[in-house]
């Protein structure tokens, strides 16, 4: 009888321990499962650029005259971003729709100076005058006539219908008496001047006017002065006077503007370019 009561004491405690092993493992699982939902992934660490090249000196053995150099280079490599090098020229133009650049304006002296509608005029206003229109600027500091190996001074004259432009137009000025002119009359003839201290020399600058060997038109003429290298060159309607070239000499000044011998000049397009 006592040996039955054991054995069925023995069967329900085995009972039991089986019971809460279950237990347990189902708690664990639940565990873990609500782990596993409550994870949130986190953004990964920023990768690092690589580390320039590095240079070692290694030290020689003792009695050797060879020193070893390890070269540590970054697994890759790029070249700097270089902007291309376009062309720049400056230029100082005068489209004359307006007096942005200062030119002289109104009743001055004997002549009436007018700006607008796309042109500069020179009007007399004494018609005996002995006067000489002059109206100069200054050009931008960018474009230096002495420096500039190429330069290119432009501008179309014109004249009242069926009369050749007279007139001329002023280049390395410094003041109305240390200037260069290239100057076109009423006969269609040509003169390169150079005038220093009030008085026009033509020690390398002939300073007379002469057949420019050229067609010259009535009405509208184009004046081109151009300097390459170690010459000037001088056109009208883009064809070379047979004077031309001169060699370069130093300018006065760095001023550009117009004259007139006419009772009405006006001028137009005028450019001057650091280039063809």
């Amino acid at each position: 009888m006592r040996l039955i009561l054991i054995i069925a004491f023995m069967a329900l405690l085995l009972t039991d321990t089986f019971a809460q092993s279950g237990r347990r493992t189902k708690t664990a699982i639940f565990s873990a499962s609500s782990q596993w939902q409550q994870v949130t992934l986190k953004p990964l660490p920023p990768i690092k650029p690589p580390e320039p090249a590095r240079i070692e000196s290694v030290t020689p053995a003792q009695g050797s005259s060879t020193t070893i150099v390890e070269r540590t280079q970054p697994a890759t490599s790029r070249s700097p971003l270089t902007m291309g090098t376009a062309e720049f020229r400056p230029a100082f133009t005068g489209d004359f729709a307006t007096n942005r650049n200062g030119w002289r304006a109104g009743s001055q002296g004997d002549y009436y100076y007018q700006i607008g509608l796309g042109q500069y005029s020179i009007r007399k206003r004494v018609a005996s005058t002995q006067q000489v229109p002059f109206s100069v600027v200054e050009l931008p500091n960018e474009i230096n006539l002495n420096a500039a190996d190429l330069y290119t001074i432009k501008v179309d004259m014109l004249a009242d219908s069926g009369q050749v432009p007279a007139g001329g137009l002023l280049f390395g000025v410094r003041d109305s008496l240390n200037y260069n002119a290239f100057l076109l009359n009423a006969k269609g003839e040509v003169a390169v001047v150079r005038v220093a201290d009030g008085r026009a020399f033509s020690d390398y600058m002939p300073a007379d006017f002469l057949a420019p060997g050229v067609s010259v038109e009535k009405n509208r003429n184009r004046l081109t002065i151009q300097r390459r290298g170690n010459a000037l060159h001088f056109y009208i309607n883009a064809q070379e006077i047979r004077s031309s070239p001169y060699p370069v000499r130093l300018l006065a000044g760095n001023g550009i503007g117009f004259t007139s011998s006419a009772y009405w000049t006006a001028f137009q397009k005028l450019t001057v370019t650091l280039g063809l």
